[in-house]
């Protein structure tokens, strides 16, 4: 019986954590829009001959919205890339640039999202690593990520690698460390396969190790 209850539970557990990964983006991007698009579902409402459940006009308005979101994404992906626009998104940098605190949260962000969603080949995180975290003899898996800066680095003589170190279950957030290169050890797994191990909280393993403990019991 026991065996059945965590076959059950590791078949199930994928899913719903997917959903809720879908469930929560889903109300991420649509929650500032649902004002927007709510005046639509009511008149689409005021058509029709029944009243909808108020749990599914919510539904709805979030629906419309995260489709508006995508068509006004994809045009304006469209537009930038292909029409003539760099002269305006230059005077919107300009103006932005003069703003006090928003300059910053912008400048910050733009380069962020550069980083991740580079279009040039460039990986936002060169290669796993394992560095110790909070100290020896324990240790954290973390990405190196992008060039130390020359102000830190000058700080100290030991050469210094920036790493990246997500937290789990939940990797969206974590802590950037500046660890000595010598205390900075590569692994021999992937981006793929680290966030798979931390999101399981060190339940899923690389493949090639499951499919070799596998060939070791059947052998």
């Amino acid at each position: 019986m026991k065996k059945y209850l965590l076959t059950g539970f590791v078949l199930l557990l994928p899913l719903v954590l997917t959903l809720m990964v879908i469930f929560f983006l889903f109300d991420l991007f649509t929650a500032p829009f649902v004002n927007i698009v709510g005046p639509i579902v009511s008149l689409i409402q005021e058509k029709l001959p029944f009243v909808l459940p108020e749990g599914f006009t919510l539904f709805l308005s979030r629906l419309f919205a995260l489709i508006f979101l995508c068509i006004f994404i994809l045009v304006l992906g469209i537009v930038t890339r292909w029409l003539v626009v760099k002269n305006l998104i230059g005077w919107t940098n300009s103006l932005i640039s003069r703003i006090p605190f928003v300059k910053t949260v912008y400048k910050v962000s733009a380069d962020v999202f550069n980083a991740l969603f580079s279009t040039d080949g460039k990986k936002a995180f060169k290669r796993p690593v394992m560095v110790p975290f909070p100290c020896r003899p324990n240790f954290c898996l973390g990405f190196q990520a992008g060039e130390v800066a020359e102000e830190c680095q000058q700080k100290v003589k030991t050469p210094l690698v920036s790493v990246f170190a997500p937290t789990a279950p939940h990797p969206i957030s974590g802590f950037l460390f500046l660890v000595p290169e010598k205390d900075v050890y590569e692994i021999d797994m992937s981006n793929e396969e680290v966030l798979k191990f931390l999101v399981s909280c060190g339940m899923i393993v690389p493949e090639r190790e499951m499919e070799a403990k596998i060939t070791d019991e059947f052998s």
